[in-house]
């Protein structure tokens, strides 16, 4: 069960007045950090059902997010990671007032369908880490974050320097847990929301809270966005109450009202 991060009161009053739908269809093209894609795109198909609007979605690391930002590629709504965000709030570089907390994402474990891991407490957890022969995370070197967040994770286990020479690194989501599925790697740490990304593997669950760390992710409409009611109609629809099962089973906390 997550425990869901509530909006301030201003931030909710601007979904409360930005309309579900918006008279004529709108196209709305999003910019965001692919760990949230999948949960959107299954939101963003009962929106356009709804509303008749089209969502479209370029689905990238967070690093990736920013060299588009920066240049100069237009969207009508971005969401990426907290600090990015800020960055460019102070640059200018968003609609005043339209930055606001999406949702946050922890580091799970992927196993090989089938495999029992035991992640119930702290002691487990290293457990299970030290007894596999090999360990995989992302490569964080293209901008993305979870692989950042995996080693943090092994470092409050305290496992950093134990489980260093068993890790491979994986260049891309599906290509590393394609070898767990295979078997040549038994256990990868990832975001929560980005398993499994290969068939053969599952999510076994997350690492325990005491050790949890999260990429936390706010959405922003740009400043060149002149008609930001479909983008915000479309925000108030991922803040639905109704809408929170499918954050739920991606793996994400979404922020509440």
């Amino acid at each position: 069960m997550f425990h869901h991060l509530r909006l301030p009161p201003l931030i909710a009053a601007i979904f409360l007045l930005a309309p579900v739908t918006s008279g004529a269809a709108a196209e709305i093209k999003v910019l965001n950090a692919n760990a949230l894609t999948i949960a959107m795109k299954e939101l963003a198909a009962d929106f356009s059902k709804e509303t008749g609007n089209q969502v479209s979605f370029v689905g990238v690391n967070p690093g990736q997010v920013e060299q588009r930002i920066k240049a100069g590629e237009v969207y009508d709504l971005v969401i990426t990671a907290t600090a990015s965000a800020e960055a460019f709030e102070k640059e200018g570089k968003w609609r005043p007032g339209t930055r606001h907390p999406l949702a946050r994402v922890g580091i799970g474990v992927a196993v090989r369908d089938g495999v029992k891991v035991d992640l119930s407490t702290v002691e487990s957890t290293r457990k299970a880490l030290l007894d596999a022969k090999t360990i995989t995370h992302s490569d964080s070197t293209g901008g993305g974050l979870s692989g950042i967040n995996a080693q943090k994770v092994l470092v409050n286990l305290g496992l950093a320097d134990a489980v260093k020479a068993k890790t491979k690194l994986a260049g891309d989501l599906a290509g590393g847990q394609a070898l767990i599925a295979k078997g040549e790697i038994e256990i990868g740490l990832f975001n929560l929301s980005e398993i499994p990304r290969a068939p053969g593997v599952v999510r076994a669950g997350p690492v325990p809270a005491a050790v949890q760390v999260y990429i936390n992710y706010d959405s922003a409409v740009p400043a060149t966005n002149a008609a930001p009611d479909a983008a915000l109609a479309l925000l108030k629809y991922f803040h639905r109450p109704a809408a929170r099962p499918v954050w739920d089973k991606a793996g994400l906390e979404v922020a509440g009202e």
